[in-house]
């Protein structure tokens, strides 16, 4: 067994950069979704990864539990008056389930050659989503965006409190 003194410990950045590897690798082989569910059994999480396209309504199949990703956009920039718009996802979540519910989106941007691309999160912040409601989530790739026209496939998480 290997002991570590703190200052031989990895920084959070590169223990979280392991984890959305070995997240990565695990789905890579093209798993359907992936569950985990946090103690107390009050969040649920679920993923699923998809084929990318730009600038066209997509239909997702994900859900966790009554509450459904429904349909995902990526809106890559388009130049108005010399300036550029920011690249972005609009995710369509809908909440079929009885009760209010706080929404997670994540999402994950791949090359045809499986390497992470760009990333970006959104849900809820104040309030929750009503019971029979559909709410839209903006997920803006804004810092690392120099391949996003290379993006083939994509990964997205939702989480639904």
């Amino acid at each position: 067994m290997s002991h570590l003194t703190r200052t031989e410990r990895p920084d959070r950045p590169a223990r979280l950069a392991a984890a959305l590897l070995a997240g990565a690798l695990l789905l890579a082989g093209g798993a359907p979704a992936l569950r985990a569910q946090e103690e107390g059994g009050n969040t649920t999480t679920n993923s699923a990864r998809y084929r990318f396209e730009g600038n066209k309504w997509l239909a997702l199949d994900l859900a966790v539990g009554d509450v459904r990703a429904e349909a995902i956009r990526f809106e890559w920039p388009a130049t108005i008056l010399r300036i550029k718009t920011a690249y972005k996802g609009l995710a369509k979540v809908t909440n079929g389930s009885s009760r209010q519910v706080k929404i997670g989106v994540a999402i994950a941007l791949y090359d045809a050659d499986g390497r992470l691309i760009g990333a970006g999160t959104s849900g809820t912040t104040l309030g929750t989503v009503d019971p029979g409601d559909t709410a839209q989530f903006a997920i803006e790739f804004g810092n690392v965006t120099a391949r996003l026209e290379q993006a083939a496939q994509f990964h997205i998480a939702l989480e639904a409190k």
